[in-house]
């Protein structure tokens, strides 16, 4: 079975973003415990091949991305998975309707935002690995006001990213998909100044810079001579070698649970 979860849902332009159900379903198996293992079990066996064990992609459309604008629901993944879609390869999966529901919740909990699942790991250990010296996040990350401003700040990244996109952007920094607003750049201004640092907001008019201190330069393009874009994220692509044992799951569980929205959120 090929779950080509909707080449109409998750069809990936650069601006894809995951994103919120615009109407989740009453339906028993959504959120509950043993319909999402029994989901993920249907997943492994007759869906990771076409889209990778998390659902980033592979032969596959990535399933945890989709354009903002597309609206999104139980229901309509569900007949998809039901009937399929004419004329692609995404064909019936052939499944009972229990089995279908199931698979659905899975697939739920897969491309929703971090927060709102349970993640394996511990986030007490995890909040140990961002703030220490091995990962470093917090030369460059901020989370409530506390690390550094030159990369994104990861207040709310679990209500924000599945837990998928956490673990790419971690592992994958330099994909093209993550490195749009967070390009390594060097200026040099007409007036001689060099400023290195991460580009924000940059058009065919001005350009803004975060520099390793935190300080925001602007910056009109007519006072640029010469600027340099990094082909590669300024993140470390070694975290798979520089995180032993259950650090990066105790780091993924750490950052699944910021959220302005949650009572319960590790953050120091």
């Amino acid at each position: 079975m090929r779950l080509l979860v909707l080449a109409t849902l998750i069809s990936l332009p650069l601006g894809a973003q995951p994103g919120r159900y615009v109407k989740e379903s009453a339906h028993a198996a959504i959120g509950d415990p043993q319909a999402i293992e029994e989901g993920r079990k249907l997943f492994l066996q007759s869906c990771a091949g076409c889209h990778g064990p998390d659902g980033t992609g592979g032969r596959g459309p990535n399933l945890v991305r989709r354009p903002l604008w597309h609206p999104l629901s139980d229901e309509a993944v569900f007949r998809i998975v039901q009937e399929g879609i004419p004329g692609s390869s995404m064909p019936p999966s052939g499944l009972s309707e229990d089995e279908a529901w199931s698979l659905v919740a899975f697939i739920h909990v897969m491309i929703g935002p971090a927060a709102e699942n349970r993640t394996p790991g511990d986030a007490s250990a995890g909040a140990e690995v961002f703030w220490g010296k091995t990962a470093g996040c917090s030369g460059c990350h901020a989370i409530h006001g506390r690390g550094c401003l030159l990369g994104p700040d990861l207040t709310n990244v679990g209500d924000r990213l599945p837990l998928a996109v956490i673990r790419q952007s971690i592992l994958q920094p330099s994909d093209e998909l993550y490195r749009i607003g967070s390009e390594g750049v060097q200026v040099r201004l007409r007036n001689g100044k060099e400023i290195g640092g991460i580009a924000r907001n940059r058009d065919s008019y001005s350009l803004q810079v975060i520099d390793s201190a935190g300080n925001l330069h602007l910056i009109g393009m007519h006072e640029v001579a010469a600027i340099e874009i990094s082909e590669s994220s300024p993140m470390p692509g070694d975290y798979a070698q520089r995180l032993a044992g259950d650090e990066l799951e105790n780091l993924l569980a750490f950052l699944a649970r910021q959220s302005l929205r949650s009572e319960d959120v590790t953050s120091r």
